[in-house]
């Protein structure tokens, strides 16, 4: 399912009302969902146009997969730059080739780091956290204390910790929005410690917005009542 979504939020400026950014998760690369999937998943993605992209991980769960990653996201288009961090599946991996591979094709590796943008003359702070699985949390006492925060999560577990440092809008996958989800009684499995709350869709968490993607794949292929995702966001201003 394509998704479109728009966010008016308090710190957006006007100077970038409609920004927009091309959200993929969960991309869960097997063989089992054939390359021929993936590849009208990265056309379906750049027909969005969008001007950032945020790839929020688990990407790899065979070796064999490892060349996919350029050939696929290196086709990705974005205007103003491509963000990623892993999840948990690419830390049972080689996730230092993993990073290479993406760096290679132009991403910005951001987990337990942040940069800053200049986007029309305001200031945007981009962020990433792969905790709990690798790394560390990004230290963001030097940012601009006016700057829209943007954060890239695998699990929206860390939407808490986002919370309290005035994170503006927070993007995860991780739960695949339960992948079988069943009639009144939603989803069976949720890999989250908050059980079922961040299982798709939008959550307010004191100042944050989180954005749950159901992921575009899984490592095991069955979905019921829980299309895979491809996601445009779109900032509005006021």
């Amino acid at each position: 399912e394509v998704l479109e979504r728009t966010y008016r939020l308090p710190r957006v400026p006007a100077e970038w009302d409609g920004l927009s950014i091309l959200h993929l998760s969960d991309l869960h690369f097997t063989g089992t969902v054939g390359f021929e999937y993936f590849e009208q998943v990265i056309h379906e993605a750049n027909e969005l146009n969008c001007d950032l992209v945020a790839v929020t991980g688990d990407l790899i769960d065979r070796p064999s997969c490892y060349e996919w990653v350029p050939r696929l996201l290196g086709r990705l288009k974005s205007r103003l730059g491509s963000y990623a961090v892993l999840g948990n599946h690419d830390s049972w991996r080689d996730h230092d080739r993993i990073r290479r591979d993406l760096a290679g094709i132009g991403f910005r590796m951001i987990a337990g780091r942040w940069e800053l943008l200049d986007i029309k003359g305001q200031p945007l702070v981009v962020a990433g956290i792969e905790a709990p699985w690798m790394g560390r949390l990004p230290d963001l006492a030097a940012t601009p204390a006016d700057a829209f925060r943007l954060l890239l999560s695998h699990t929206p577990d860390n939407a808490p910790w986002a919370s309290g440092q005035r994170i503006d809008l927070m993007l995860a996958g991780h739960n695949h929005g339960g992948q079988v989800r069943l009639p009144v009684i939603g989803p069976v499995f949720m890999p989250s410690r908050y059980g079922r709350h961040f299982d798709m869709g939008a959550f307010q968490v004191g100042p944050t917005l989180v954005h749950v993607s159901r992921g575009v794949s899984g490592k095991h292929p069955y979905r019921f009542g829980c299309k895979p995702e491809l996601t445009k966001i779109i900032l509005r201003s006021g």
